[in-house]
């Protein structure tokens, strides 16, 4: 019983998180959600940073299945398309850390390191997609693109809610992460090669 009221606390702390932020959510408010007293929540979490440092846990676990290598070589659009919304349904699950990164980098240093490795595993990934598509003759981009190409889609995929939430374009979890395959996607057409260049545009135009 102590398990399952610990993980119901994460999975209410995780959902309060991406609904209202890390900081506008209290303790109390999490305890409410569970159904239990704050007091049963402090026996389990005695401070908020460990709330958070649980998440982080849970987070790197998904994130690292996230950023395994394709298996082979000989990879398609489509196995990017699937990697794609891997790393997409992952960053949803834990919208709260890059929606409030800098608060939280400044009340938890663990924050930003996990972070900080996660996007530069991550436009490593995209790297290794790139190189592999353009050595599968998909995409036509030098080595010295790829890696230009690749920062480019990392920052895309982890900051683009932000961008939209500056310019008024703040929307749910589900279609900021559809706009942000539709824009990695469309980032990759000027590369596509041969029968590439219509299936590519086909998957995009899924998104528009």
């Amino acid at each position: 019983m102590r398990g399952d009221t610990r993980n119901r606390i994460l999975v209410a702390s995780l959902l309060l998180f991406n609904d209202h932020g890390e900081p506008g959510t209290t303790t109390n408010e999490i305890a409410d959600e569970v159904d239990i007293s704050p007091g049963n929540l402090h026996y389990h979490f005695r401070k908020k940073e460990q709330l958070v440092d649980a998440l982080l846990d849970e987070f790197q676990a998904d994130a690292k299945k996230v950023l395994q290598p394709p298996e082979c070589e000989s990879i398609t659009i489509d196995d990017f398309w699937v990697f794609l919304h891997l790393l997409l349904e992952c960053t949803a699950a834990y919208r709260f850390l890059f929606r409030d990164l800098e608060t939280l980098s400044e009340s938890y240093a663990r924050v930003r390191r996990v972070l900080g490795l996660f996007a530069t595993g991550l436009a490593a990934m995209f790297e290794l997609y790139l190189r592999q598509l353009a050595g599968s003759g998909v995409l036509e981009i030098s080595e010295a693109d790829a890696a230009i190409i690749a920062r480019n889609l990392a920052v895309i995929a982890l900051f683009s809610e932000r961008f939209d939430g500056l310019t008024g374009q703040a929307t749910t979890a589900d279609d900021s992460a559809l706009r942000v395959a539709g824009s990695i996607l469309n980032a990759l057409k000027p590369f596509a090669a041969g029968e590439a260049t219509a299936h590519l545009a086909e998957l995009t135009a899924h998104y528009e």
